[in-house]
């Protein structure tokens, strides 16, 4: 065979504990040629190499669940929080009447206006809010008769008037309330807030703000909450 043939020689060596085989190629004569850093090959397994920039992965997956996880946290407090003040919000304005929205006319005033229009004594001021937004101040003139007086919440004046000169349990409410020291005007007065409705009932003043009911006895103006 002629010496210019293909001589190849192939040295390899298996470096087993660190995981890698470098292998030595060489051709041409008799002069032995070693493999060069770029012609090693390093053979590392699938698992030892894909390790740390898994962990990598995993670890900034975790990181990232944990910031959502926190923001999600974060979010349903401060809604938990928001709900809550407005829930203590809404119960202030129950109780203040501010819920009742009589307008720019309060009951005390819509008393007056009604018996401004028919002299009498008041009976019950209940605020209609289906509609027109109106005063309907019951105003007792005499034996079982009895005048509705319609008074607008916003205006102060009077828009409607009825009679009724049969109506039941009158002539005894007439005779309770006209001899009491607080009338209803008096009542609504006495409790702090946007009163909605006043009116005389079992020997007494039961005044509405809100959602809250009061009572007002007929001796003095001192209002005390039901329930």
């Amino acid at each position: 065979m002629k010496r210019n043939a293909v001589i190849a020689a192939l040295t390899a060596v298996a470096v087993i504990g660190g995981g890698a085989a470098a292998v030595a190629v060489s051709s041409g004569d008799d002069a032995p040629a070693t493999a060069s850093p770029a012609d090693r090959v390093s053979l590392v397994s699938g698992q030892e190499t894909a390790a740390p920039a898994d962990r990598d992965d995993e670890q900034d997956d975790e990181q990232d669940d944990d910031r959502d996880a926190k923001g999600e946290d974060d979010r349903d407090d401060r809604d938990d929080r928001r709900d809550d003040d407005k829930d203590d919000q809404d119960d202030r304005r129950d109780d203040k009447g501010a819920s009742a929205d009589p307008g720019n006319v309060a009951a005390a005033q819509a008393i007056a206006a009604a018996l401004k229009h028919t002299s009498g004594t008041v009976l019950s001021a209940d605020l209609d809010d289906d509609g027109d937004r109106r005063w309907e101040v019951e105003v007792a003139t005499g034996g079982s008769t009895v005048h509705e007086i319609d008074v607008d919440s916003t205006t102060g004046k009077v828009v409607r008037t009825e009679t009724d000169r049969d109506e039941d349990d009158a002539a005894a409410d007439l005779k309770a309330v006209q001899g009491a020291k607080v009338s209803a005007r008096d009542a609504a007065a006495a409790v702090d807030g946007a009163v909605s409705s006043v009116e005389f009932d079992d020997g007494r003043w039961e005044v509405e703000v809100g959602e809250a009911d009061w009572t007002v006895p007929l001796d003095t103006p001192r209002a005390s909450r039901e329930g």
